[in-house]
């Protein structure tokens, strides 16, 4: 089991890392029959992950991923979320807040059996939860964030109302996990700490006290070859990608080249 192994939780650092974290991401969606048929890659990933302000958090055994999540900012291309549930996250975008989507949540499933999530279990949620430990802080500390939002399978909704997050609008179906049904979930970071404070053994595990700086920081910046392997040679995002959503991923990277011939293959 995890436990009997050191376990560091961070950001991912490295490109490899990140290839690790979309590769595992792919494998246990696939596993759950949340990937398209015409889905043409091995990796799990999204046009999103191409934005600077999108950060990939690793849990590493041995130097080797074993979950991974990643935290979209708001930006100019919106949420992924927003395909399905843009009327709700809109409502959050008036009123002025921060936000920022919970995507890409993935364990290890050769490591953790299926019915590994377990509310009477804390000693496995634990697992999950320092993951969340780490994009709690670097979302109110680093990233300066209001709301954290995030699309689930309804399967999975009492972990979330059991750590403060709420639901917002009702029962869809997600085109992108192979129409699987969802549900959106809100949490107000301002307000997770009093939620709570009645419940010690969660309270201790995300408020009793401040992830190490060094966890959160040496974040992985993309350049030009990692764009141009993960987005053109790996996936066939940029080449469905909208000439408007090119436009921002090019604001965001001056010297990239679209064309895949110029763009230098860096380490």
């Amino acid at each position: 089991m995890p436990k009997e192994k050191e376990t560091i939780y961070r950001v991912a650092r490295t490109r490899d890392e990140l290839e690790e974290a979309f590769s595992l991401v792919y494998k246990e969606y696939a596993g759950r029959g949340y990937i398209p048929k015409h889905y043409k890659s091995t990796l799990r990933l999204s046009l999103h992950n191409a934005v600077p302000s999108t950060v990939t958090f690793v849990a590493l055994q041995d130097n080797r991923v074993i979950a991974t999540v990643t935290l979209i900012p708001d930006s100019v291309l919106g949420l992924p979320m927003d395909s399905i549930f843009k009327e709700e996250v809109d409502v959050l975008r008036k009123g002025g807040l921060k936000v920022a989507e919970v995507s890409q949540l993935s364990l290890d499933g050769d490591l953790f059996p299926k019915n590994w999530f377990s509310l009477f279990n804390f000693n496995k949620l634990a697992f999950v939860f320092k993951l969340f430990k780490l994009v709690l802080d670097y979302s109110f500390y680093t990233a300066g964030l209001n709301e954290l939002c995030i699309a689930i399978n309804p399967s999975h909704q009492y972990l979330y109302k059991f750590i403060s997050f709420k639901q917002m609008g009702g029962l869809k179906h997600y085109g992108s996990v192979n129409k699987a049904p969802a549900i959106a979930f809100k949490c107000d970071l301002t307000k997770a700490k009093e939620k709570l404070k009645n419940r010690k053994g969660l309270y201790k595990m995300f408020f009793g006290g401040k992830t190490l700086s060094e966890s959160l920081e040496k974040k992985y910046t993309l350049t030009n070859g990692d764009l141009e392997y993960f987005f053109m040679k790996k996936s066939d995002i940029f080449e469905k990608a909208s000439p408007e959503q090119l436009m921002y991923i090019k604001s965001c990277y001056p010297h990239l080249s679209l064309k895949g011939d110029n763009a230098e293959h860096e380490h």
